[in-house]
Order: structure tokens, then sequence, then C-alpha cells
């Protein structure tokens, strides 16, 4: 993982250090608006939404609604704000990245090419997640990283609370390309995040992380 998401996973573990079980720096809420909308859930949007949830924490649940008869799912984040905050901003940025990228690799090669790319782009993005909270967690406290480890559970919880929801799993049909699949993960694991906070007026990076 580059610098800039290493700052991110930094800064978020240093604040778990001052939290304490009696007081609550950043509350649990459930976000007001929908992460992501759709009346066909497209495979690779709906679990890059899922990994960047889990990396920074946030439980997410698809409620549905059927406006005309037609069913439209609306992913919605529950966690902390400031941990909401950073997954918007970068599902916002990396589904731009994706769509970009992939319309450059796969003009011309077919939907079977395009949706494996796009979904070895997650799987690369994944993995950079991975590597980059690994070396943050190297100068963090250990309470800090029991903190931050449980937070997608405390989300969980929370959410729980709130609905009672009932979990599913879809199985995909969908043909994969492994050379589209490899080209994806090569450029996922490589994608520059650091442009993401760069991307914004100035100052977007303090917004972001002292909110």
């Amino acid at each position: 993982m580059n610098a800039a998401n290493k700052l991110i996973d930094q800064y978020r573990l240093s604040s778990a250090d001052l939290e304490t079980s009696e007081e609550s720096i950043d509350p649990m809420m459930e976000d007001s608006e929908a992460i992501y909308e759709t009346g066909r859930i497209i495979p690779w949007r709906s679990s890059l939404v899922g990994v960047l949830a889990r990396h920074y924490g946030c439980a997410l649940f698809n409620q549905m609604t059927y406006p005309k008869g037609r069913k439209v799912s609306h992913y919605k984040l529950v966690g902390r704000k400031s941990d909401i905050a950073i997954v918007r901003y970068f599902v916002s940025y990396l589904t731009a990245e994706c769509q970009r990228l992939c319309e450059k690799e796969a003009h011309g090669k077919g939907k079977v090419f395009a949706n494996s790319y796009c979904i070895g782009f997650v799987a690369g993005i994944r993995q950079q997640l991975f590597e980059s909270r690994k070396e943050a967690e190297k100068e963090a406290t250990g309470s800090a990283i029991v903190a931050i480890n449980r937070r997608e559970q405390e989300a969980s919880d929370f959410m729980n609370k709130m609905y009672r929801l009932t979990s599913s799993r879809s199985s995909s049909q969908a043909q994969t390309d492994y050379r589209a699949y490899s080209q994806g993960l090569i450029q996922g694991k490589n994608t520059h995040l650091g442009a993401a906070l760069n991307s914004g007026s100035g100052g977007s990076t303090v917004k972001l992380l002292g909110n």
C-alpha cells in the first residue's frame, strides 16, 4: 500500500488510542444516504464497497425497495462518522478510477474481459489495503490494533440492534477471463491512492482525516 493509505491507517490507529470505554470520541451511526444504489447489481462495484467498508471498520447492508414493482438495491453503511467518510471518499475515487482504466484497457475486448478486469482490480485493492494495514500496525500500540480490528464487529452489532437482517449469498455464473483478471489485479495493487487525497480542493486531506 502506498504512503497515502498508510497515513490514514496510522491516523485511525492513533485515534483508537484516545478512546476509552466510558467515552466514545466517534459514536456509531447509520449513514443517511446509500453509498451504492442500483436496479441491477454490478458484482465488482458491490465488492469494492464491501472491501472498503470492512477495511475501515464499517458494516454494510442492502436495503431493497420496490418502486412500481421494480427492485432497487440501496447499499448503506453503518459505523463511525469518520470511518464512513473515508469509505465514501475512496469508493467514489476508486469506482471512477476502475471505470477509467477499464475503458482504456478493455476497449473492444468484450464484456467478459471488462468484468474480469474490474474484479481483478478490486482484488488488487484488497491486497494493497491488507499490506498497508500490516505496515501501519508496526508503529501502533497493541490496544490500538485491538480497537481498530473490532470496529467492524461493533458496527455490525449496532446495525443488528436496529434491523433484523437476513444474510444471503449470491452466486455468479459469469465467465472469467483470467488474463484480464490478472491485468486488473496488477493495476489494483499499483493504483496510487495518494491521487485520491490530492484530487479535491486544497486541504482535502485535513478534512478527510480531521472530519
